[in-house]
Formats: structure tokens, C-alpha cells, sequence
């Protein structure tokens, strides 16, 4: 039961960020559900722009670091992601989204702006009856922007103009990528229609402001003012690390409130879900029974608000939450509601990172429509792993084995580079043959895996590599029809032959 209650409490806190009972607080959640219920189908558009300053991010990565108690080594560590970068950058992104909250269907279309270059990303759907697709021009935008941000004197095979040429072939093969669909989930058409309930979501829009009002009346977050036409929201890192700890003090002191009225509002949810009587029951039975433990309730915030107030101690923390800012207005403007923001992370008197946004929602038509042709995530894995194998091939196979009672070994495909699109696949198992004390690796898994030609002789049960005319036969055992040879036997292959411990397992790499 413990355990329930603190992630009950858990959901309540994420429930309630930014959010209290004082008039004023009211005022903003009451616009938002009028937002959400006049809103159900619409469109969004607006602008985000991201600034860092990465010399300055830098700096900051180091005194964080620093805080943590970060040795030399592991603070190199934390910046080697940044290493290829400098000075100050900018990105900007123009969106427009459509949702339909009616059926959950969304769709996006965004471009990026940097370095003075406008990228095409593509659209993007997502429909809860259909699952999630996405463009292949959104592909090929991000992978042209990342090209252009690489250092050109990397020597990366993603850089090879020829790559991109077999890339953006494979991507003009189908417009859209599926990337999930419902049904592969094990969804239903029943279960897909009820997730949405019948008539929309405007009755649990009524019952958020009663479960607030209900809920957390006295308590509140001193974040959000008035403005003209609208309300504003004020935070920085260390006033919403108090809100979780005075949210936590509020729930631990009320729990019979706060439950009473989680209660009320998940009834409202399930009916609208069409959750079966004796579901609703169960569920309304744990939770009496959860406020007959109002000592565990209050011994459960206690314990977590100490560890909150604890950690906020921290050196490494406070600083981090002393570096960050929120700001957000939230006004309507006719029949539209405009809202902009802005993030920001300064490291003394410098700005590391400020991201500001600026959009306008509004009341929208027609229905979304998902992709009615598209090619599968794995379908386009594949082909893009063909073109991989040209550009970054393997160059050797790591085995490693030794665990108690285990008859299969680890193989890992070592290539130049990291693999960008075959990365799934670089990893398998097979299993592995001692015979009088010699280890024997698979000979087919492993040398296929090189590009090599394997060819069995059945005659004379013999494998064969196979290189233009010339063919290498390999000695070793048969196993449940699949070929075995010892390690070293990989070197008449002309392949290097690396031996080794690694905690208390055995390590090979073959590598050309």
C-alpha cells in the first residue's frame, strides 16, 4: 500500500505544478480548460528560437561538474560532446501544428533556421487509430542539418556526398515512414475508440477545476499574476524546487482532502472511459482504504520532503537551480490565445542557454488525415543498412562468453564508426563449442559478418571461404549442422586474432 500512496502522491505533485487555489490561480486554470474545451480541434503556430552560447555552456558544464565532486577526466568526459563546437550559435524553428482532440490525431510541420540556411523538416502525423508517421523529407532536413554543423574535417561516412546521394534515393522510394502503428501494439478498434470518450473531454475539463478547488484550497504556488488579458507565470530553479517541497508538506497535512478529491475526479475519468462498475469499485475501495493510513501518508511526505530539502543542498544542485529561469504569459486575444516563453540558464553573469517561444492557437477545420501509403521503420533500416555496409563496413567481430552455465557468446560488429542506422543490428548471439580444451567460435555468424563468401561442402563436410576463384578450406568441428573452427584459426583468413580477459570472461576480437 506504501508503495501506491507515494506514487499516488507522485501523479498528484506532477498534477498540480504551477498550480494553487488563490483566486488569481483559478483565474489561469479556468482559461486554460476554456482554451482546451473551445479548442478541441485547432491549429497552432509559432516560432521557437533556441540561443546557447557553447563557450559559455562549457563553463558551466565545468563548475557543475566541479559541485558534483567531478575528477579531470570525468569533467573531459562531460565535454566531449561539445568539443566540435564554439562560440555562440542559433537555431530557429517555425512550426504549425493541427490537433483534432476529438479522435487524438496531430499533425506537425516545422522548418529550422541555422546558420543563416532554412531546413525543411518535413511533417509528421500522429493519429491514435492509425499510429505515428513521419516524412521522409523530415529525415533528410535533420540529417542535411547535422551535416552542416559536423566539422567538415571529421572524415565521418554520414559526410560522403555519395552517402547522402544513396540516402536521399531510399528516402524518394516512399514519402512517409511508419514508425508505430496501434494495431502492432495489440490495439483494437474497440480499444482505440475507447480512449477517447464519447462527446470529448469537455466534463473532465469541469472536473480539473473542481478537484483543484477541492483538492489544494489555501495552497498556492505565488508564480502566476495578472496581466492584461491574460495571466503570467514566474519561476526560477530554486522557487519550483520549494513548490515540490511546500506541495509535498501541503498533501502530507490534508490527505484526507487531496485523496477525497482524486477520488471524485478519477470516478469522473473512468465513467467518461467507460470503465467497467466493478473496476470503478476496486479502485474507489483502495482508495478508502488509503485514508485509514494518514500516519503512513504523513510519514511517506515527511521521509520524501526531507530528502527533497536535503538535496537541494547540494552544491552541484544549488547551483543548477540557482542558474535557471521560467517565465510564461498566457493571454486571449479575440478568439485566439496567444502564449509566449522563455527558458533560460545563465552561469553568473553570462547567458549559457535561452529558449523563448511565441505561438497563437486557434480554432481550426477538417478532419487529419494519416498517410495512406508509407514504407515500415524496419523496411527502411534495412535498405539504409545495405548502404551503411559501403560506407562504414564491418571491419571485425568482438565474442565474448564465459558466464556460468551459458553456452552462447556475445558477438559485437566492430566498424570505423559508430553505426548510425545498423546499430540494432550490430549485436547478436550465437552459441559457442570447447572441445578438449579448445574454444571453437561459429564460423558462418563471424565471417558472413566480414563480408566474407562461406560455402559448404556437404561431401566432403567442409567449409569453404570463398574469394573470387580462390577458395580456403577451414578445418574444424560440426555441430547440430553449423560449422565451428578455434580462434586461431581465423588467422589463416589473414585476420588479426586479439585474446583477453575481461572480468572474469573470455574476449576475442577478429579483426581484418
Amino acid at each position: 500500500m506504501r508503495k501506491k500512496l507515494a506514487a499516488l502522491l507522485c501523479a498528484v505533485m506532477c498534477i498540480a505544478a504551477f498550480s494553487g487555489c488563490s483566486n488569481t490561480e483559478l483565474g489561469y486554470l479556468q482559461m486554460s480548460a476554456d482554451m482546451l474545451n473551445k479548442l478541441e480541434v485547432c491549429e497552432a503556430s509559432g516560432k521557437v528560437n533556441v540561443d546557447v552560447d557553447v563557450d559559455a555552456m562549457k563553463e558551466y558544464v565545468t563548475d557543475i561538474s566541479k559541485a558534483a565532486g567531478y575528477t579531470d577526466e570525468m569533467i573531459q568526459e562531460s565535454l566531449q560532446g561539445l568539443k566540435e563546437f564554439e562560440g555562440k550559435k542559433t537555431v530557429v524553428v517555425d512550426y504549425t501544428i493541427k490537433m483534432d482532440m476529438n479522435d487524438l490525431s496531430y499533425y506537425l510541420n516545422m522548418d529550422v533556421t541555422y546558420g543563416g540556411k532554412k531546413y525543411d523538416m518535413g511533417d509528421m502525423y500522429f493519429a491514435m487509430k492509425d499510429g505515428i508517421y513521419v516524412s521522409g523529407d523530415t529525415v533528410w532536413g535533420v540529417y542535411q542539418l547535422m551535416k552542416d554543423m559536423a566539422d567538415e574535417n571529421e572524415g565521418s561516412y554520414l559526410l560522403n556526398e555519395d552517402f547522402g546521394k544513396e540516402l536521399k534515393a531510399a528516402l524518394g522510394e516512399s514519402k512517409y515512414i511508419s514508425l508505430m502503428s496501434m494495431k502492432e501494439m495489440g490495439l483494437t478498434d474497440e480499444e482505440m475508440k475507447d480512449i477517447v470518450p464519447e462527446g470529448g473531454f469537455g466534463d473532465l475539463y469541469a472536473s480539473v477545476m473542481t478537484f483543484y478547488k477541492n483538492a489544494f484550497s489555501g495552497f498556492t504556488t505565488n508564480m502566476v499574476s495578472e496581466v492584461s488579458g491574460g495571466y503570467k507565470i514566474q519561476a526560477d530553479g530554486k522557487a519550483v524546487a520549494q513548490l515540490l517541497v511546500d506541495l509535498l508538506d501541503y498533501v502530507g497535512n490534508n490527505p484526507d482532502t487531496v485523496l477525497s478529491a482524486t477520488t471524485t475526479y478519477m470516478m469522473d475519468v473512468m465513467k467518461a472511459m467507460d470503465s467497467s462498475q466493478e473496476d470503478m469499485d476496486a479502485f474507489k475501495e483502495a482508495m478508502d482504504a488509503a485514508k485509514e493510513e494518514t500516519a503512513s501518508i504523513k510519514a511517506t511526505t515527511d521521509s520524501l520532503k526531507a530528502m527533497l530539502q536535503e538535496a537541494i543542498k547540494e552544491p552541484a544542485v544549488s547551483k543548477t537551480l540557482d542558474s535557471m529561469a521560467y517565465e510564461a504569459t498566457v493571454t486571449k486575444n479575440g478568439a485566439a490565445f496567444n502564449s509566449k516563453e522563455v527558458f533560460s540558464i545563465t552561469n553568473g553573469s553570462k547567458s549559457v542557454l535561452k529558449l523563448t517561444t511565441d505561438g497563437t492557437v486557434k480554432a481550426g477545420s477538417g478532419k487529419i488525415t494519416a498517410p495512406t501509403t508509407s514504407i515500415s521503420t524496419a523496411d527502411f533500416e534495412e535498405k539504409m543498412a545495405e548502404v551503411e555496409e559501403k560506407y562504414n563496413p564491418v571491419t571485425g567481430v568482438t565474442v565474448l562468453w564465459g558466464w556460468e552455465g551459458d553456452s552462447e557468446a556475445m558477438l559485437t560488429k566492430e566498424r570505423a564508426e559508430e553505426s548510425f542506422f545498423s546499430s540494432a543490428d550490430d549485436y547478436d548471439t550465437a552459441e559457442f563449442v570447447v572441445e578438449d580444451g579448445r574454444v571453437y567460435l561459429p564460423l558462418r555468424v563471424i565471417c558472413e559478418a566480414m563480408g566474407e563468401n562461406v560455402e559448404w561442402n556437404n561431401a566432403e563436410k567442409t567449409a569453404y571461404i570463398v574469394r573470387g576463384e580462390e577458395k580456403t578450406a577451414l578445418d574444424g568441428i560440426i555441430q547440430d549442422g553449423k560449422s565451428f573452427i578455434s580462434v586461431r584459426d581465423f588467422e589463416k583468413l589473414g585476420y588479426k586474432v586479439d585474446y583477453q580477459k575481461v572480468d572474469g570472461l573470455k574476449q576475442v576480437t577478429v579483426s581484418k
